[in-house]
């Protein structure tokens, strides 16, 4: 996942998070918070689920943030 800020110095870096997902996708998926590459954790099982949807945030150091959902 990637964002970026217009904004200069230490207000343009953003962190990124997991944003209100299942607690069962906490152990399934990890998220950097500084480049946010998102890496599979557990062997993931489309029989059991469909489809994984994650919703991520971007904060930047000013505190604005923004989300998007990630299939």
């Amino acid at each position: 996942v990637t964002a970026t800020d217009r904004d200069e110095g230490p207000n343009a870096e953003v962190k990124y998070s997991f944003f209100n997902i299942p607690e069962k996708f906490d152990k399934t998926f990890k998220l950097d918070p500084e480049s946010g590459e998102i890496e599979i954790t557990e062997k993931l099982n489309f029989e059991e689920q469909e489809f994984y949807e994650l919703d991520v945030q971007a904060r930047d150091a000013g505190g604005l943030s923004s989300h998007s959902k990630v299939l």
